[in-house]
C-alpha cells in the first residue's frame, strides 16, 4: 500500500526503510519524475517497493507525481518520505495514508535566553541543525521560561514558519536576534 511517511530524521527512516528502488534528493523535481517513471514502469512480476525521499516537493513534480500515484503500475507501492506534510498537496496528501515516525535522538540545545549573543548564534548557524532540532530549541525556549505574550508569539510564528518550509536557518536567526535584542 502507498504511503507518506513524516519523520524527523530522514536519513535514519531511509536507511530503515526497505525498497526495492530509492529516489533521494534534496528536491523532487520534474526530472525526478522521469526517473521515477522509468524504474516504475519496468515490468516485474513480483511486487516492488519504491522510496521516493525528498525535503522539497516542488509544485511542477507534485503535480506529475499525483498522475503516477492515480494511476499507479501493476505490483508497486510507493513510499512518500518527507520531513513535513506540508510539503506536499492537499491532492496527493488526500490519496495516500499518512504516517509518523520521531526518532528521539535528537540532541537537545539548552539556549539561555539572557546569555544569547553573536558568537552563540554564528555557533548554531554553523552547526545546520534540522527543522525537528531548531522546534526543540523553540520548545524549550517555551517551556524554560515565564515568556510575554509578544515573545510567545515570535515563538510561534517561527514554528509556523518551520511547517511552511521558510529557510530554517534564516527562522533561527529571526528567533536568536528577536531575543538578542530584548537584552
Amino acid at each position: 500500500m502507498s504511503k507518506i511517511i513524516v519523520t524527523n530524521d530522514f536519513e535514519k527512516l531511509i536507511e530503515e526503510t526497505k525498497a526495492d528502488e530509492k529516489i533521494v534528493v534534496d528536491e523532487f523535481k520534474v526530472e525526478h519524475v522521469g526517473m521515477l517513471k522509468d524504474v516504475s514502469y519496468l515490468t516485474s512480476k513480483n511486487k516492488k517497493t519504491i522510496l521516493i525521499a525528498a525535503k522539497k516537493y516542488n509544485l511542477i513534480s507534485q503535480n506529475a507525481l499525483l498522475k503516477i500515484l492515480e494511476e499507479p503500475p501493476a505490483n508497486t507501492d510507493f513510499i512518500l518520505v518527507t520531513t513535513s506534510k506540508y510539503a506536499l498537496i492537499d491532492t496527493i496528501k488526500s490519496r495516500l495514508s499518512i504516517e509518523y515516525k520521531k526518532y528521539e535522538n535528537k540532541q537537545e540545545l539548552d539556549i539561555n535566553l539572557d546569555k544569547i549573543n553573536n558568537e552563540l548564534i554564528l555557533d548554531l548557524l554553523k552547526k545546520d541543525l534540522d527543522k525537528e532540532e531548531i522546534k526543540l530549541i523553540i520548545y524549550n525556549l517555551i517551556n524554560k521560561k515565564n515568556l510575554k505574550n509578544e515573545e510567545l508569539k515570535v515563538l510561534s510564528n517561527a514554528v509556523k514558519m518551520l511547517e511552511l518550509n521558510i529557510e530554517k536557518k534564516a527562522v533561527l536567526a529571526y528567533i536568536m536576534l528577536y531575543f538578542k535584542g530584548k537584552e
